[in-house]
């Protein structure tokens, strides 16, 4: 091996050193907020006080997530979405998302019903409608913990009418489907609330402590990382200038 093609060796080592190690770390730094977020969740859900002073539209929502809240208005049952691949019991269902228009604020807020098993074949979706008599429901508001990704779009079948099957959340993009102003987050539905389906919201969650435990995990890998670049490259070349 020339001297060339060895320090351009070493060179695509250190490269790949410093992006494994950016990785991992960032991997864990990852799990380590999702950690957080959980615990915080979970403080959330374990407070039963209903929060009475709602101002719409909130301007930190993320301030908002896990608190309980009622608000009055009615259901728009027309236009309800069904989020896709949502798991319970390892069978593949849907969430229901329903538009609710709050009275007092003039404004539009997606109240999640819980979840629904799908129907024969995924041709035929589910009937979730509802009720849209003025009523006051309560429930917990929820904010994403990082917006929706997804490789493909938000819908399957742009017109075949409602309820719409999606594949994530976006408020804009459903706001606009409603035509609607529609708030920055989804009002998970009490479990004691009528017109709702399976509701065990945390179940579905990984605690915190398994976060905790895979954040661990990756920044041991990434110490591992550091202890072989000394093992192979670092302590080799210390001892060659000696």
């Amino acid at each position: 091996m020339t001297e060339n093609n060895h320090h351009r060796q070493l060179w695509l080592i250190q490269l790949g050193t410093v992006a494994l190690l950016a990785l991992f770390l960032g991997l864990g730094i990852w799990q380590i907020e999702r950690g957080n977020f959980k615990r915080q969740l979970k403080a959330a859900v374990n407070d039963t006080t209903v929060t009475e002073q709602l101002y719409l539209p909130l301007d930190n929502p993320t301030a908002w997530r896990g608190k309980t809240i009622r608000i009055y208005g009615h259901y728009w049952s027309e236009k309800q979405f069904l989020l896709d691949n949502q798991v319970r019991d390892q069978l593949s269902g849907y969430s229901v998302l329903t538009p609710f228009y709050i009275q007092q604020f003039s404004s539009w807020v997606l109240v999640d019903r819980g979840w629904i098993a799908p129907q024969q074949g995924r041709e035929q979706l589910p009937a979730v409608g509802v009720n849209e008599q003025d009523r006051t429901i309560s429930g917990r508001i929820y904010v994403p913990f990082q917006s929706a990704f997804s490789l493909g779009g938000i819908a399957e079948g742009e017109d075949s009418g409602w309820p719409r099957r999606i594949q994530y959340v976006d408020y804009e993009q459903l706001a606009a489907r409603l035509g609607v102003q529609l708030q920055s987050f989804t009002l998970r539905l009490d479990s004691q609330q009528p017109f709702g389906y399976r509701r065990d919201w945390l179940d579905t969650q990984l605690p915190a402590s398994k976060h905790y435990a895979y954040a661990f995990q990756w920044f041991a890998l990434a110490a591992a990382i550091v202890v072989l670049w000394w093992i192979y490259v670092a302590r080799p070349k210390i001892s060659k200038n000696e």
